[in-house]
């Protein structure tokens, strides 16, 4: 593989984790009227979902081998970060407040994303397999001026 291959791919794969967290910054944005005020509310499970699907987008991206020091928790500890970031964006918004409780969600979807990336085999065997889309065999009937089989 040439090396202008190499990049585009890799700036290819920088583009899901980007475009995953613009879409959670464009959502959390709306004005929502909170329900339940309980610690453990349905919203939770959807920020844990969220922020595990940014988390193993993240730890997926060839570049964090360059940074050694924590290799892939890099994705946990910047997940979180940005977790973090959202909240305090939130508090601005109208009706909305900063919640430790959805960072807490946030952060341990990552980090159990990050946990099954790194130690569940078969998940990041799953996640790695390349998708092979297959183009039809072209047939030796005759077409017609259109273009489609008679």
């Amino acid at each position: 593989m040439d090396a202008v291959q190499s990049h585009w791919r890799e700036r290819r794969a920088v583009a899901w984790p980007v475009l995953l967290a613009g879409t959670i910054t464009w959502c959390s944005g709306f004005a929502v009227v909170n329900i339940a005020a309980t610690v453990f509310a349905s919203d939770k499970v959807g920020h844990f979902a969220i922020y595990g699907t940014l988390a193993t987008a993240v730890v997926r991206l060839p570049a964090l081998v360059r940074w050694p020091f924590l290799d892939a928790w890099w994705a946990l500890v910047l997940t979180s970060a940005y977790g973090l970031g959202d909240e305090f964006r939130q508090s601005f918004t109208i009706i909305r407040m900063f919640e430790w409780a959805d960072w807490l969600a946030d952060s341990l979807g990552a980090g159990v994303a990050v946990g099954l990336y790194l130690h569940w085999t078969s998940y990041r065997r799953l996640l790695e397999t390349p998708l092979k889309f297959k183009r039809p065999l072209p047939s030796n009937k005759p077409r017609s001026a259109d273009g489609l089989a008679p």
